[in-house]
């Protein structure tokens, strides 16, 4: 019996000996795959998020190795590409900015030029000759304004926006602009009507700000009817302004709401054509408003007129940031939101996301908030609510949505910026 049990502990330790080393081995061959799997997957999550620096260090001499080695190719033909699209950015910026400039040199002194003949300064001119020259003049200016919005472009994609700000009371530079826009209005009996809440002096660029709303003014002239009103309304809120300009218009579809604001972008079917322009105007206005951290949207429905918005904050921006206005990788995070959108909340996804996007509220913050309010609402229980906010912090190139809100920086405003 004593022989029969120290067999059987000799056989127990034994099989717990080979037990422990297959452990030890399996841990052992477990790791060797597991670890350059681990180094690859947080590479690619790197190079997801743009970081084309990113190498993965995998050296087992197998095909692991090989698949590293790959990794590291493609991460330095991404990185190549990249510069290279920088590069490419650049190089437009700055021919639009020098075409531009060189062709305004010209302009001066032909319109100048164009001017004395028409006042007759060397000579008599008949009648047909004088029509000529209208003609002539006419376009001349049409062509300098078109030097004048592609400058302003390259400006605010080259991050030269320039901004003089002083103390400003913007009830009254809200009067000059009406009183302004008064006479083009009094050409087809419009009725201009300005009104305020009380609003605080605050550090501003008059200038650019009433550059913004003579656009949207004149826009509103000229497609409202005769005889119609216009209504601009300025409000304190919260930590901004917001202006307001109110038409009776022909109004816009939810597709022409969405593309208002792109370059060279005309509505079909409506008196744009008529009126011509290069399409450039609202642009250069949701540069301008971006570059304060301020929003533009427009409110509308066919045959019933349009609002259009915008926000300055109180306090002013002073480090200007680069906005592309003119190639924008914002359609293709559009199409990521948007599809999130429809995972998370079905058919009714696809109207709330077009709904953001009229407001330009498309911004990483302006979305969580959102989706917080959802969460109020109990329309999101609160597990699908984080989720929701993950994925769309993907989509920006942020893990963690709590360093996102540390920061507050904004997104693509106009994504979407």
């Amino acid at each position: 019996m004593q022989q029969q049990m120290l067999l059987n502990g000799a056989a127990l330790l034994i099989i717990i000996l080979i037990a422990v080393n297959t452990m030890l081995l399996g841990l052992v061959v477990s790791r060797s795959f597991t670890k350059p799997l681990t180094e690859l997957h947080k590479a690619a999550q790197a190079l997801e998020k743009g970081d084309f620096s990113v190498r993965a260090y995998v050296k087992t001499n197998d095909e692991l190795a090989q698949l590293g080695d790959t990794f590291n190719r493609s991460a330095l033909a991404l990185s190549k590409m990249d510069e290279e699209r920088l590069q490419l950015d650049k190089a437009k910026t700055e021919f639009l900015s020098i075409t531009s400039h060189e062709l305004r040199t010209p302009i001066t002194p032909l319109k100048a030029q164009l001017q004395m003949l028409q006042q007759e300064y060397f000579g008599k001119l008949t009648d047909k000759q004088k029509e000529s020259l209208d003609v002539v003049l006419r376009n001349t200016e049409r062509l300098n304004k078109i030097i004048e919005d592609f400058l302003e472009i390259s400006r605010i994609e080259a991050a030269r926006l320039k901004f003089s700000f002083r103390k400003t009371d913007l009830q009254e530079m809200v009067k000059e602009t009406v009183r302004f826009m008064d006479g083009f209005a009094k050409e087809k009996n419009i009725t201009l009507m300005a009104s305020s809440n009380e609003l605080p002096l605050i550090d501003v660029d008059p200038d650019r700000i009433s550059q913004v709303l003579r656009n949207l003014v004149h826009n509103a002239i000229k497609f409202s009817p005769i005889g119609g009103s216009i209504e601009i309304n300025t409000e304190l809120k919260n930590d901004h302004i917001r202006f307001s300009v109110k038409d009776q218009g022909v109004g816009l579809t939810s597709d022409d709401q969405i593309r208002v604001f792109e370059p060279f972008y005309q509505v079909e079917g409506t008196l744009s054509r008529k009126h011509g322009g290069t399409g450039l105007g609202l642009t250069i206005c949701r540069g301008i408003i971006e570059a304060q951290k301020g929003k533009i949207w427009v409110e509308s429905k066919p045959g019933q007129g349009s609002t259009f918005y915008f926000t300055i904050p109180l306090t002013p921006v002073h480090e200007i940031e680069p906005i592309k206005v003119l190639f924008s990788p914002k359609i293709d995070i559009e199409k990521k939101i948007q599809e999130e959108f429809m995972n998370a909340l079905g058919p009714i996804g696809i109207v709330e996301f077009n709904e953001l996007r009229n407001k330009h509220a498309l911004g990483k913050e302006d979305l969580y908030n959102y989706i917080d309010s959802l969460e109020d609402q109990c329309i999101l229980r609160p597990q699908h609510a984080d989720d929701m906010k993950k994925n769309i912090g993907k989509i920006f190139g942020e893990e963690n949505r709590k360093e996102e809100i540390e920061t507050t920086d904004e997104d693509t405003r106009g994504v979407a910026r």
